[in-house]
């Protein structure tokens, strides 16, 4: 027979049971952060262990993905948990050459590997149109146009001419003239020389700079590549000896310039030019945002030295004070919503994160670059800073803070990038692509110069000279 449970038998059940639930609950919830935040139970090494997460994306998609040997179920774009510390990824995908690259990962550490860019195994070029020289080509930032110097001086009916190559459909590539009217330059004199150089497009891909030199002066051009006769000369608009000009913006209308050692500001629309900015400037850089890093000198009691500098919302901050006995670099980049300066300096390159606030000094990251730096650069987003000398390169991943130093076939000041992620090699008469920490490098087709990339990325457009010619051509980097 059954034998009723005293009412204290029933509390101490009910208490047991209440027990169990909250510490199976707290269990649970534990469990649940220590599975979010990464941890593992090995039961080969009979140990807790926190793994990290890699995602990956490439292009093109889909491709299959090894991590240590073993394949992946899913393809790009995918993501997987793997185990701290140096991991070896392979990705594949038929037509295509193999990528491959090790990486070294910190326990709960996310890492995207999301600019992986498969080549095809045989790349299919093009010739589009022959040239009997090109001096200088300049893509617009939106990948959208092609700007041509086919002459350092020629000019047709006194007029000077450049090609534009509309590339925004890159199967159908267009060509036009922009015409530099001789009532907009000014003409060389018996015995004079003169050249013109392209200088910059604006962020909007419409406006350009042009320098054109006649004997030992210079002016600047202001053209519009929608309307070519609205062609504006800088320096004669001012009435001053303007150097260094930068676009600001996407109007086309604001720029920044230099007038001998002094930086102003210019308002083309309403012909206005600021009050100096910053004085005795040697050298300057402007982010999008419009803030400015410059070098300049100063001499006081006899004593001259240089001084890197910061120009933001109307102020001015000295930064570092150096001596002159080596030239400095310095340039400002912006990166997920906090700047960098990165100054460069002999064979030391020093990054100060949040360079206005006070405590900069205290922050500071320092590269090596053996033999010295000869420039100072960094990729579209502001991620990397790399600096260089000859063919000697060190970068900084402001993502991840690592550093990686790597040599290239030839350089002659700055590499070009084409993408956020990729730099362009020359090496004996052939077009590289190689990514910012000098791996996977991959010969694309014999040329030299400048490349851009189509803006669907699936063309890659060069110049290759031939014992007659300059051919534009293009490169098929995809597969149908």
């Amino acid at each position: 027979m059954h034998k009723k449970r005293t009412r204290r038998q029933q509390i101490a059940i009910r208490s047991f049971t209440y027990g169990a639930m909250t510490l199976a609950a707290v269990f649970g919830v534990l469990l649940s952060l220590a599975w979010a935040m990464g941890f593992r139970f090995d039961f080969n090494g009979g140990k807790l262990t926190q793994v990290a997460l890699l995602q990956f994306d490439s292009f093109p998609n889909g491709a299959t993905v090894k991590i240590n040997g073993e394949t992946l179920s899913s393809k790009t774009t995918t993501r997987e948990n793997v185990q701290s510390g140096e991991n070896t990824v392979e990705i594949t995908k038929t037509g295509y050459r193999s990528w491959q690259k090790t990486v070294t990962l910190d326990p709960s550490e996310v890492r995207w590997l999301d600019y992986i860019r498969l080549i095809p195994n045989s790349i299919t070029t093009d010739q589009i149109k022959s040239f009997s020289t090109v001096s200088e080509m300049l893509e617009s930032p939106n990948q959208h146009w092609i700007l041509l110097r086919t002459s350092d001086n020629e000019r047709t009916n006194n007029a000077y001419v450049l090609t534009l190559a509309d590339i925004s459909d890159p199967k159908n590539v267009r060509f036009s003239d922009i015409t530099i009217s001789a009532n907009d330059i000014t003409a060389p004199t018996s015995g004079q020389t003169e050249k013109f150089s392209i200088v910059e497009w604006d962020m909007g891909s419409r406006y350009i700079l042009l320098k054109h030199q006649v004997g030992d002066t210079s002016e600047y051009l202001r053209i519009d590549r929608e309307n070519p006769t609205m062609t504006s000369n800088l320096t004669k608009t001012f009435g001053l000896d303007i150097s260094s000009p930068h676009f600001s913006g996407t109007s086309g209308q604001i720029f920044f310039a230099l007038t001998g050692s002094d930086l102003r500001k210019f308002d083309a629309s309403n012909q206005t030019a600021s009050a100096p900015l910053a004085t005795g400037v040697q050298s300057y850089q402007l982010t999008e945002n419009n803030m400015i890093s410059f070098v300049a000198t100063e001499t006081k009691d006899g004593k001259t030295t240089q001084t890197v500098g910061i120009y933001n919302d109307g102020q001015v901050k000295t930064i570092k004070t150096y001596d002159t006995v080596a030239t400095t670099y310095a340039g400002v980049t912006r990166y997920r919503d906090q700047d960098y300066l990165a100054v460069a300096r002999g064979e030391t390159v020093a990054i100060y994160p949040s360079p206005l606030d006070e405590n900069h000094v205290s922050g500071a990251i320092y590269l090596n670059s053996p033999g010295g730096v000869d420039w100072l650069d960094f990729s579209p987003s502001g991620r990397f800073i790399i600096a260089g000398y000859q063919n000697k390169l060190v970068d900084f991943d402001l993502d991840t803070d690592d550093n990686y130093s790597f040599e290239l076939g030839e350089v002659n000041g700055a590499p070009q990038w084409v993408d956020d992620t990729h730099i362009v090699d020359m090496s004996g008469g052939t077009i590289k692509l190689v990514e910012f920490d000098g791996a996977n490098s991959e010969d694309i087709v014999s040329g030299s110069g400048r490349v851009t990339l189509s803006g669907d990325e699936k063309y890659l457009f060069s110049f290759d000279i031939t014992d007659k010619n300059t051919m534009l051509q293009r490169s098929k980097l995809y597969i149908d």
